[in-house]
């Protein structure tokens, strides 16, 4: 399976007109121009840094509104870093989504064993003192970090979206992501975009196309579902 890349690197620049220190104590929801100017400007960098994958399933990015600025330090636990470049990459949103909800369960259940005044984030191994520079050792993040890691030593995709974890970062991040529940998302998909070609011999081709990305059985399946809606609803 094509990862896209493996890291992201270089790390981008500041957009022109834009700095850390220009966006620091600003909240990330803020609509201030210098805001949009910042998250508009990454996007577009990282969007070629990343070859237009996501930092965590490395499916294809598509449509702009569902692609999110992921922080990898969540911003509860780590305001310092909210416009820290290093902490930030493009996720697709089933990626966030399952990402926020694990971060919320964690924090939850953190407190609820703990009592703690403050929590540290299910990504880090250690807790960071007020200050402290943004984090570059290897050893101390527990999921794969996108800046960080070398993707393909932690987690492996196999056709059909199957991901097996070799290390316990990739597996770690794998379980908090629930990434194989995208396996069922992707069959879907692929149903669906042989069902939007015109005929049986047009759905034969984009079979084929798929076979890079898809084992025969799913795709033999999905050929299968086309054929069979097809004739129901009289359109083969």
């Amino acid at each position: 399976m094509n990862i896209g890349f493996e890291r992201i690197h270089p790390v981008p620049e500041y957009p022109p007109g834009t700095s850390l220190e220009l966006l620091r104590g600003i909240p990330w929801s803020s609509r201030r121009d210098i805001v949009n100017l910042f998250k508009s400007g990454l996007k577009t960098s990282l969007r070629e840094c990343q070859l237009g994958r996501c930092c965590f399933c490395r499916r294809l990015l598509f449509d702009d509104y569902a692609t999110h600025l992921e922080h990898f330090l969540d911003q509860a636990s780590h305001s310092d870093f909210r416009y820290e470049i290093r902490n930030l990459a493009l996720s697709c949103g089933t990626c966030n989504i399952k990402k926020n909800g694990y971060f919320a369960s964690w924090t939850s259940r953190y407190r609820r064993l703990n009592k703690p005044a403050a929590v540290p984030t299910p990504t880090f191994r250690l807790p960071l003192p007020a200050g402290a520079p943004f984090p570059t050792a290897a050893a101390d993040f527990r999921w794969v970090n996108p800046y960080i890691h070398t993707y393909s030593e932690h987690i492996s995709i196999q056709r059909g979206w199957v991901f097996q974890g070799k290390t316990r970062q990739g597996r770690r991040t794998i379980r908090g992501l629930r990434l194989n529940e995208l396996a069922d998302i992707e069959r879907r998909a692929l149903t669906e975009r042989l069902a939007s070609r015109g005929g049986v011999l047009s759905t034969l081709v984009g079979a084929l196309y798929e076979a890079n990305h898809h084992r025969r059985r799913d795709i033999a399946e999905a050929v299968v579902k086309v054929i069979n809606r097809r004739r129901l609803f009289g359109t083969t």
